[in-house]
């Protein structure tokens, strides 16, 4: 491995640990005992994965970051607790609570009427502050069912609570991923600019005997979030 890379493996795997080492180019020259252009040609990589930035005259500073893996054992709706149980003490937000006629392709993966009515709402969930995921749920729910914003920020899945109530249970779900820019109402809630990539998830979740009940689209800070898959 070029003697570059091996000083950014090193640096980068500090810095995922929480560690905050001297990014001076003459520290760092000093520490590897190495020139400066493989210090320098280290550095450009951490830029490149996100893991530092540089400021003009100033320096090289560790990016504010959270880093959180989510495994793909973690159950539909579980990422609060999930969250919680690493001791992460996630913040959960939740707004435009009530229920409505959802779009086309909600009502299309639903399989929905044109004025059939569901339990819709938005989650953000913040961990240290930094908002790291927001979705936009749709769930098929009877029309008593309808939580206050307090229960479903406290509970962290509408499903939980809709199995609770109702025994209704949900056995399967179709996720469908993608990177793309984000818009205004997703940079909005992630505190991200215009633009930025996010890590797009859609999901449809369906009873054992294959009937959808429950549409979610989430959007991650791809910087900070990181699914894991075992296939």
């Amino acid at each position: 491995m070029p003697l570059h890379r091996q000083i950014q493996q090193i640096l980068a795997e500090e810095l995922r640990a929480g560690q905050a080492p001297v990014m001076t180019e003459v520290a760092l020259m000093e520490r590897f005992n190495v020139s400066r252009a493989p210090v320098r040609q280290a550095l450009a990589g951490l830029v490149s994965e996100g893991l530092v930035y540089r400021e003009r005259a100033k320096g090289t500073f560790p990016v504010d970051r959270v880093n959180v893996e989510r495994p793909a054992g973690v159950q539909f709706g579980g990422l609060v607790g999930y969250l919680t149980e690493r001791g992460l003490d996630p913040e959960s937000t939740v707004r435009d609570l009530r229920r409505a006629v959802p779009p086309a392709e909600v009502r299309e993966a639903l399989r929905l009427g044109p004025d059939e009515e569901v339990l819709s709402f938005a989650r953000r969930v913040s961990v240290k502050g930094q908002p790291v995921s927001y979705s936009r749920i749709w769930i098929v729910s009877p029309e008593e069912f309808l939580p206050t914003v307090e229960e479903l920020e406290s509970s962290g899945s509408a499903v939980e609570l809709l199995e609770q109530r109702y025994g209704i249970s949900y056995q399967r779900s179709e996720h469908h991923v993608w990177a793309k820019p984000a818009d205004e109402d997703e940079a909005s809630a992630l505190k991200v600019e215009v633009g930025d990539p996010v890590l797009v998830i859609e999901t449809t979740v369906s009873s054992r005997e294959g009937k959808p009940g429950v549409w979610r689209r989430v959007v991650d800070r791809a910087e900070q979030f990181k699914h894991v898959f075992t296939s």
